[in-house]
C-alpha cells in the first residue's frame, strides 16, 4: 500500500528518539524533552478534580469553552498589549500549542508556499509545513549570534513567502527579539501580504523585559498568529491546551481546520486552566527557579570550556562546544548519542534545530541534579 510521500519522508525527532532511547539505560540524567519538573499549582489539581467528581463532562465546543476564551482574551489584553484588541471570538482553544501550529499552518499554506523560518528553529515547524506541501526556508543566524533583524529578514523574503514563524522567548537559546528590530519587523510586513505566526509557549518565562507581538495588533491586524498555551507556563504538559488568537476573519477559518482535525480539546483539560487563569496568574515563582538554575549552569558551562548563550526566557541553555578541543569536531548528534552511551546524560543535539556545534540542555532538573550533570560532562571530557 502506498503511504503519502511527504509523511515517509519525514521521521520522528531526534529530540523523542534520544528520550526514548534513554530508557533503556540506568542512572541517566534527562535534559532532552521541555517538561518543567515543577509540580501544577494545587488549585488547577483541586478544581480537575471537583469537577472530574460533579460535572458532566460533555464535548467542547469546537473552539473551546466561551468562559475560558473570554479570560484568555483578557489575559493577553491586560499582559501583552495594554490595550483591548481582543475577545473571545478572537481565540480558538487548541490540543497543546502544537495542535495550533499544526491548524494555522493548515489554514493558510498551499503548495510550493515558503515560510520563513530563523535558526536555531523548534523541531515541529518543518514536518508540518512540508506535510501541507510547502517549504521551509531557514535563516541561518549563527554568525549574528542568533540575532534577527528586520534587514536579514528582508533579504529572505521572496515572492513566494507565505509566512514567517518567529519563536520568543526561543526554543532552544532562550533569546528574545529586541524591540527595536520588533518594530522593524512590524513595518517591513505590514503592507505585504504575508503571515506573521508568533510562537510565544514561553512568554510567560521570562527573565527581563519581553515584548509579544500581540503589541501591534494594530498595525498586523490581517496577517497576526500569536500562539501560545498553559504547558510552560504551569507545568501543564499532560493536559494539552493551547491557544491560537486571531482576527475574528481568521479564526474562523483555523476554527473549520481545527474541528475536523480534533473535534475540540478537552473540556475537563480547559476547567483546568480557567482556574489557572483565575487563581494562579502569579508565576513569579517558577520563574526565579528557572532564572537561578539558568545562570548557576551557564557559570558551570563556562568553567569547563562551553560558550553559552544568556537566556532571557524559558529554561533552556543552548550551549557551543567547539572551542572544546576534544569535542570541537564532532557532529552534534554523534555528540549526543556519546553522551548517552558514556555517561547516561540524555541532551538534544543542535542539529535538532539546524545548528551544528551546540547542544541544548533541559534544565528542568534543580541544581543538584545539574552539578552532576557538570560532573559527567567532565568526566566525559576527561575520557
Amino acid at each position: 500500500m502506498n503511504i503519502r510521500r511527504a509523511v515517509e519522508k519525514i521521521e520522528i525527532s531526534d529530540i523523542r528518539k534520544i528520550a526514548e532511547k534513554l530508557q533503556c539505560y540506568e542512572n541517566t540524567i534527562n535534559l532532552t524533552i521541555g517538561e518543567p519538573d515543577l509540580d501544577l499549582p494545587q488549585e488547577i489539581k483541586e478544581a480537575v478534580a471537583y469537577h472530574a467528581l460533579n460535572s458532566r463532562i460533555n464535548y467542547s465546543p469546537v473552539s473551546g469553552l466561551p468562559e475560558l476564551k473570554n479570560k484568555i482574551a483578557k489575559f493577553y489584553n491586560e499582559n501583552f498589549c495594554n490595550e483591548n484588541y481582543f475577545n473571545g471570538d478572537n481565540v480558538i482553544v487548541t490540543v497543546g500549542s502544537t495542535e495550533g501550529i499544526a491548524s494555522s499552518l493548515q489554514t493558510i499554506l498551499e503548495n510550493d508556499d515558503e515560510v520563513l523560518i530563523p535558526t536555531p528553529a523548534y523541531v515541529g515547524y518543518e514536518p508540518l509545513i512540508k506535510m501541507y506541501g510547502a517549504r521551509p526556508k531557514f535563516i541561518d543566524l549563527k554568525e549574528n549570534s542568533f540575532n534577527l533583524t528586520g534587514e536579514i529578514l528582508e533579504k529572505n523574503i521572496s515572492e513566494k513567502t507565505k509566512a514567517i514563524i518567529l519563536t520568543y522567548p526561543n526554543n532552544p537559546s532562550g533569546m528574545i527579539l529586541d524591540e527595536t528590530e520588533m518594530k522593524k519587523i512590524v513595518e517591513l510586513l505590514k503592507d505585504r501580504e504575508i503571515f506573521l505566526i508568533s510562537d510565544e509557549i514561553y512568554a510567560s518565562i521570562v527573565f527581563e523585559k519581553y515584548t509579544s507581538f500581540a503589541k501591534y495588533y494594530k498595525e498586523l491586524k490581517k496577517q497576526l498568529i500569536n500562539l501560545n498555551g498553559f504547558s510552560k507556563s504551569h507545568s501543564m504538559t499532560g493536559y494539552r491546551v493551547g491557544y491560537v488568537i486571531v482576527n475574528e476573519e481568521l479564526q474562523a477559518q483555523i476554527k473549520k481546520v481545527s474541528q475536523y482535525k480534533i473535534a475540540s480539546a478537552s473540556t475537563l483539560s480547559q476547567y483546568a486552566a480557567i482556574t489557572a487563569l483565575d487563581k494562579c496568574q502569579d508565576i513569579s515563582g517558577f520563574i526565579e527557579v528557572f532564572k537561578e538554575r539558568a545562570k548557576f549552569f551557564v557559570a558551570k558551562l563556562e568553567e569547563i570550556g562551553f560558550k553559552c548563550l544568556k537566556p532571557k526566557g524559558a529554561f533552556y541553555i543552548f550551549a557551543s562546544y567547539e572551542n572544546i578541543e576534544k569535542l570541537k569536531d564532532k557532529k552534534s548528534l554523534d555528540l549526543a548519542l556519546d553522551l548517552l552511551d558514556k555517561v547516561a546524560l540524555g541532551v538534544v543535539p543542535g542539529s535538532s534545530f539546524k545548528v551544528e556545534g551546540y547542544i541544548r540542555f533541559s534544565i528542568v532538573h534543580d541544581i543538584p541534579i545539574l552539578k552532576e550533570t557538570i560532573e559527567r560532562l567532565e568526566k566525559y571530557i576527561k575520557q
